[in-house]
């Protein structure tokens, strides 16, 4: 007979501890911690640096975790050295542990934005919780996420983590002006209500100090749609994380203003909002597409919509007159796998010059899925 007590005792061990964390963070830091966003507001947009979504990332990055960004600026230095003596914390290897089982890494973001985000099934069900010894199913993985904010209230108050706050709310307040001052001569929230054919109650620029990639998050509460643009520098300058590197841009130099950084990278991620939800509407007619997929992307749903939005940027960028550029950035999608893109953009135009016709992009949408599947075929 096979001795199965020495593994029953480890998985009960792992269960017990587990649940303990759980337990322990759910009765001993009752009251959260409630900083402040630091913010400011401009052309109906706010832009902002959440305290607490900044020490989830901190936390991530004393943890090593791999969705973060991996140059170095002065920033990190100085959380090195403030947070050095906490870097083995069991709240930061908890952060470790739920970032590496949930599945969506961006998405948790919205756990910091949005108030009812515990209660999207579709948000929840990326975290896994089989590693936490718990059983497969919603009541679990709520039960992680709500541990997940009180172990950073713990460790705000262990680390002393206002302090860090307040010896940076400058430092934060300068890169919210950065942002503020490269939007102040464009229309984004106008350009992209105007061409999408549709308006969102709220817009938030919400700056990731940390974070290697720029993507978005929507979602509906209390009858208002908001949208979320999550912001993350591109480029060092003087030992400094920042969004551009040139006064005027210069793709072919490897050269972007601000600017143009934020209003393209906007006008994609914010066309999610938009456009994601129409594609929804669409699963069935665009699985019958024969899209050739050489991407990453997990469905075909998810491929029109990126196809669309990298489209979308080269037809705001001969808008704009760098027509030159939009088709470097077509030459660059197709080498990605983006393949369509010349006949997306084809379409794109058509929408552009028939609006008297389309009020909004959805209205277009099953005429762009039935010409561009028989150009397809």
């Amino acid at each position: 007979m096979i001795n199965t007590a020495p593994v029953l005792k480890a998985s009960m061990k792992k269960i017990y501890y587990t649940i303990s964390f759980i337990f322990i963070s759910s009765i001993g830091f009752t009251n959260t911690l409630d900083f402040e966003p630091i913010e400011s507001k401009t052309k109906s947009i706010i832009i902002q640096i959440i305290p607490k979504l900044e020490l989830f990332h901190i936390m991530a990055y004393l943890s090593n975790s791999s969705h973060l960004n991996n140059f170095e600026f002065k920033y990190k230095s100085e959380i090195d050295s403030f947070f050095e003596p906490f870097r083995n914390q069991n709240e930061v290897l908890f952060v470790n542990k739920v970032l590496h089982n949930y599945h969506s890494h961006l998405l948790i973001n919205g756990l910091f934005v949005n108030n009812n985000f515990k209660k999207d099934s579709s948000s929840v069900s990326f975290l896994n919780v089989d590693d936490f010894g718990l059983e497969d199913n919603y009541f679990n993985k709520v039960l992680i996420l709500d541990s997940l904010t009180k172990t950073i209230d713990s460790f705000a108050k262990t680390s002393n983590f206002n302090k860090f706050i307040d010896s940076h709310e400058t430092y934060y307040k300068q890169k919210i002006s950065e942002v503020k001052d490269a939007i102040s001569n464009v229309e984004i929230k106008k350009y992209n209500e105007t061409f999408w054919g549709s308006q969102k109650d709220n817009y938030q620029f919400v700056i990731c100090l940390l974070e290697q990639d720029i993507h978005s998050y929507w979602f509906n509460y209390e009858n208002k749609l908001y949208s979320v643009f999550f912001l993350s520098p591109k480029f060092i300058v003087d030992n400094d994380a920042q969004f551009g590197n040139a006064n005027k841009s210069d793709l072919k130099e490897g050269k972007i203003s601000v600017q143009d950084y934020i209003f393209y990278g906007a006008a994609h991620e914010l066309g999610h909002c938009f456009l994601n939800p129409i594609v929804d509407r669409y699963k069935v007619e665009i699985d019958k597409i024969n899209f050739i997929i050489s991407t990453s992307d997990p469905s075909k749903s998810i491929f029109l919509c990126e196809s669309l939005l990298r489209s979308l940027t080269a037809y705001f960028m001969i808008e704009n007159n760098y027509a030159d550029v939009a088709q470097m950035v077509l030459q660059m999608e197709k080498q990605s796998g983006y393949i369509y893109n010349d006949l997306i953009l084809e379409l794109i135009e058509d929408y552009g010059v028939n609006r008297a016709i389309y009020k909004n992009f959805n209205d277009y949408m099953p005429i762009l899925i039935t010409k561009l599947n028989q150009q397809i075929k």
